[in-house]
């Protein structure tokens, strides 16, 4: 068996004139998730702008965003056995919802550059099995932008 890490990303998509869930990944009924990897590129800017983003957690009864995609969920390991229990989800502009939600880091990504969330292993974001973990726009920002993503997360027991 594999170590259970897959990743999913999205391509040229247009973000921004809307609040929106940029990923979202619920993990699966008997397993936890944790994040090891987030990023963002920004295509064809030229000037500095600024886009705010959420880090959240969501938990209790759980409501899938919706308006967006469902990208692949793709083993990293070749020798990986099990298929993904998360469901991921990228670019909702229906966010999801839970019972409780817990707002855990904002940025202020400057589209220049990157967006890179990399964690260090002790501090990777962690969710227990049935629960949610969003990167999202809290605010609709006025120009859209055309943004390219991958997240990738490992399956726990």
């Amino acid at each position: 068996m594999g170590l259970r890490t897959y990743v999913s990303a999205f391509d040229n998509v247009s973000i921004g004139t809307a609040v929106q869930d940029i990923f979202s990944i619920k993990s699966g009924a008997a397993n936890g998730v944790q994040i090891h990897y987030i990023e963002l590129n920004a295509a064809g800017v030229t000037s500095p702008a600024e886009i705010r983003l959420r880090f959240k957690k969501l938990t209790g009864t759980l409501t899938a965003g919706s308006a967006g995609t469902a990208p692949a969920m793709n083993a990293l390991d070749d020798s990986e056995t099990k298929t993904a229990t998360a469901t991921v989800r990228a670019n909702d502009t229906t966010q999801a919802s839970g019972t409780t939600s817990t707002s855990l880091m904002f940025w202020q990504w400057n589209v220049l550059l990157p967006f890179q969330y990399l964690p260090a292993p002790e501090d990777r974001p962690q969710i227990l099995a049935a629960e949610q973990l969003l990167l999202d726009l809290p605010a609709a920002i006025a120009t859209a932008t055309t943004v390219s993503g991958i997240i990738k997360w490992q399956e726990i027991p």
